[in-house]
């Protein structure tokens, strides 16, 4: 299921670049849904990470056993990310030639450094920002799961569910109230870029993974939940509804604008109700996978389909080609437009 998620998701990002690069990107009905659909599969790329990473950690504390090694949980996510980065990179530094690489700041690039900077942050593989935010959390994780276990939680799924959510709650709320900041231009936009704003998004994913360890120990909960998940038409309905009322929220960024942070100002109201939305979007889309019966419905009956899975699973390698694949295909098509 998280596959087709991910599939999904990338189709998003894809739409986002390819209007972006034809000068289409927030116009029209077409340019406004596939920029709304890029910012989305970013934030349904975080909610996904914090969900799967965290789970485990979750799983551990309920049954009262050792939190996961570090030092497996850190060779697993070092393997995960750094071969095929360092390679990407490194291929498309030397052919087209992105920019940056090869200078001073190369070990920005290589340490997933470049987003805390402004002369770099939309350089060298400039959707890398993302995975910037993913180290960060990263190396996060395990120091939160560790804080976290100290709270007590009782000996029942109520006591679990307030331990873990209340802590996550003021996480994501933070992380609003830096979106917010950002977005009217009381602190720089590179700060709402980092895990300091889109740690709300990973909070999402991560109370998420608490629910889906809780109700295995509550009959009521896991009836409510499945009382929602049992009707996963109606959770995308209600997400495609939150998402059309994003669209005349989402003002029109240049070239890599960042997730919250629009180099325009941007009113507190619209900024909260951006996040709200955007927060019910990523919410309902990635219910049917969590929850319910896995052959029910037609949103599970497409992220079941193995095309879309198989978008998924390479996923992480498509999202570090396309972008410098697309633009060196515009510009050879338009040789007068700015290569990246």
């Amino acid at each position: 299921m998280f596959d087709g998620l991910r599939g999904i998701a990338v189709l998003g990002i894809l739409a986002f670049h390819a209007w972006e690069i034809t000068g289409r990107l927030g116009l029209g009905i077409a340019g406004r849904a596939a920029e709304v659909a890029g910012y989305q599969a970013v934030i349904a790329f975080f909610v996904i990470s914090g969900f799967l990473l965290y789970r485990p950690y979750v799983s551990a504390r309920a049954r009262n056993r050792p939190l996961p090694s570090t030092r497996r949980y850190a060779r697993r996510r070092a393997l995960r990310i750094l071969p095929g980065y360092w390679t990407v990179l490194t291929l498309l530094a030397i052919f087209p030639g992105i920019v940056g690489v090869f200078s001073g700041d190369w070990w920005r690039y290589y340490g997933y450094l470049q987003l805390y900077s402004h002369r770099t942050v939309n350089q060298g593989i400039p959707v890398a920002w993302t995975l910037c935010v993913e180290v960060t959390y990263y190396i996060c994780l395990p120091l939160w799961a560790v804080a976290v276990r100290r709270i007590s939680a009782g000996r029942d799924a109520r006591g679990l569910l307030r331990a873990e959510l209340l802590p996550l709650a003021t996480v994501a709320a933070f992380g609003v109230v830096v979106q917010v900041a950002a977005a009217t231009q009381r602190v720089s936009h590179i700060l709402g870029s980092t895990l300091l704003a889109q740690c709300t998004w990973i909070a999402i994913g991560m109370a998420l993974a608490v629910a889906s360890v809780a109700v295995q120990y509550d009959d009521g909960l896991m009836v409510r939940l499945r009382s929602l998940a049992d009707h996963p038409g109606l959770c995308w309905l209600g997400g495609l509804i939150a998402f059309i009322l994003l669209m005349p929220l989402q003002p029109k960024n240049g070239l890599f604008g960042l997730i919250v942070a629009n180099l325009t100002r941007q009113s507190t109201l619209i900024t909260l109700a951006k996040a709200a939305l955007q927060a019910t979007v990523v919410i309902l889309f990635v219910l049917p996978a969590i929850f319910g019966d896995e052959r029910r419905g037609v949103p599970r009956r497409v992220l079941a389909l193995a095309p879309i899975a198989w978008i998924g699973v390479i996923s992480y390698s498509f999202y570090l080609w396309h972008l410098t694949v697309a633009e060196f295909i515009g510009w050879n098509m338009d040789p007068s437009r700015p290569m990246v």
